[in-house]
């Protein structure tokens, strides 16, 4: 079931009608592939950030063949919210997954639906994640290993792992493939995790005991593969989305991964001085809830020196899939698209991972596109546009209006900028209620927190959100501004967190 098999080299692509646009596209159309990664920090994507620790020469090379975004954000900073706002191109008060538990409301287009109307093979591989009830195939992928609620492969296959949200209702079809491969009874060891004696229940990372080959991330790469051969015998074009469950914590690497980067070369964060001080106290909360504050920056160090080894290896996987393309004789017939859901504080403020808290860390996501333009762009887009982008490649409309646009004449390098003067983004639950909406542009971010202090950062002055300047008379104006421009967002959308903002603003 999950083996690879033999090349052979792809099929010429039929010239087709699309719905949406009305005329025949000449010729074959784009495959399509769909990289996302769980929980990836900017900075670890070495395309990204010159002198970077974290080595990623497989994405880096895409980067230059194609094109990244340098200001893509994600819309809800939570996985669930996030991958339903790619499924659907919506906002997550939308599309009603507003926490990892809700579900996608009914009559809500789909990506993977829209995508095998136009005439394309679907495929899923690795974490879904997007919706708690309807499986991949009930959302347009006919062919997919389903993985229900957060699903992670690891629970319950790892004798000594704490960690414990298997897949829901489902085989676990990693554990399938570890037993058909020979790795059946690999284990993890030296797990970390905080000091809080009421969380003792999930670790930042492990050692993998077994070979990259049992590890989950290449699991995810080897049935990203069987997908790709699949497709090259089909005569549609393709569309295939592929997640991996990393870097999320936590993070489970095997060796050389585990030891690839040194605790010690990892300079602190910026902002690691957090004191919290002009912050929302569920800020200071989280910090404790995790217990990591005894360990200092010296424990960060640890966590992150795996997590950097866990974006290498989800990298190295990034290769074997360009290999396979490149085998299949699809590699400069496919437009691939590598981003992630979100990203993690891994350190920033003090923090780890993401939560109720608006800072770049979280929101602002890598997204790299190689198969079109060559041309990196710096306008502020949201990684939910996926969804009209792939569509578009498709030669296809979204069926009903989306938030956002089509990112493909920015992706094409057919058009520079896209006009947008900030970013909406919102957050809603995760551990605890805190409805949270946030505008930014590249001078300055306003943060609503609904039941507590709201935040205005200088970002030209302070970019690492340090101070919150909200109650300085100074920035009276721009407050005022920034709380405009959220409240024109906010009605547009139809925000129902629009009612109270309107009332209490004046005083806020």
């Amino acid at each position: 079931m999950l083996k690879v098999s033999s090349v052979r080299p792809g099929r010429k692509r039929k010239t087709v009608v699309c719905e949406g646009k009305g005329e025949p596209l000449m010729g074959k159309r784009k495959n399509v592939l769909l990289l996302l990664s769980d929980q990836q920090r900017l900075d670890t994507v070495s395309a990204y950030q010159k002198g970077c620790i974290c080595r990623t020469p497989n994405l880096d090379r895409l980067a230059q063949e194609g094109m990244k975004f340098n200001n893509a954000f994600c819309t809800s900073a939570i996985c669930a919210p996030s991958r339903a706002s790619v499924m659907t191109g919506l906002y997550s008060h939308k599309h009603g997954v507003i926490d990892n538990y809700t579900d996608i409301r009914p009559g809500t287009p789909l990506l993977g639906q829209c995508m095998a109307d136009a005439g394309y093979y679907c495929g899923y591989a690795g974490k879904w994640h997007v919706s708690p009830n309807r499986t991949p195939k009930e959302c347009g992928f006919e062919d997919n290993l389903p993985f229900m609620g957060y699903g992670f492969p690891g629970s319950g296959v790892f004798p000594s792992l704490k960690f414990n949200l298997p897949p829901r209702n489902q085989p676990n079809y990693y554990a399938e493939y570890l037993k058909e491969n020979g790795f059946e009874g690999v284990d993890v060891s030296c797990g970390f995790m905080g000091n809080n004696p009421a969380l003792q229940i999930q670790e930042m990372y492990c050692r993998h005991d077994g070979p990259f080959e049992s590890t989950i991330e290449y699991f995810v790469a080897q049935e990203t593969n069987r997908l790709i051969e699949k497709a090259k015998d089909d005569s549609r074009p393709f569309f295939i989305w592929s997640n991996f469950w990393g870097p999320h914590s936590p993070s489970i690497v095997p060796e050389p991964y585990y030891s690839m980067y040194r605790p010690e070369d990892i300079p602190e964060h910026p902002s690691y001085c957090e004191d919290f001080k002009d912050k929302p106290y569920g800020y200071y909360l989280t910090e404790k809830m995790w217990g990591l504050s005894d360990y200092g920056w010296r424990g960060f160090q640890e966590i992150a020196a795996r997590y950097f080894g866990h974006c290498t290896m989800i990298d190295d996987c990034v290769g074997l899939i360009v290999e396979k393309l490149k085998e299949c004789g699809l590699y400069e017939d496919t437009v691939i698209i590598y981003s992630a859901d979100h990203g993690d504080c891994m350190g920033a403020h003090k923090l780890v991972e993401k939560g109720a808290f608006t800072f770049d860390e979280i929101y602002r996501v890598p997204m790299i596109v190689k198969g079109l333009g060559k041309e990196d762009n710096d306008s502020l887009v949201l990684l939910q546009e996926l969804m009209p982008s792939i569509l578009d490649i498709a030669g296809k409309r979204p069926p009903k209006p989306v938030d956002g646009e089509s990112l493909l004449p920015l992706m094409e390098g057919t058009r520079r900028d896209n006009g947008r003067k900030d970013v909406f983004c919102e957050f809603h639950y995760h551990f605890y209620t805190a409805r949270q909406r946030m505008v930014r542009d590249l001078d300055y971010q306003f943060t609503f927190n609904e039941n507590e202090r709201g935040e205005l950062y200088d970002l030209k002055k302070d970019p690492w959100q340090l101070h919150n300047v909200c109650d300085d008379v100074e920035y009276r104006e721009i407050k005022r501004e920034y709380m405009d421009r959220l409240q024109r967002h906010m009605e547009e959308t139809q925000d129902p967190a629009l009612i109270w903002f309107n009332r209490i603003r004046e005083f806020y």
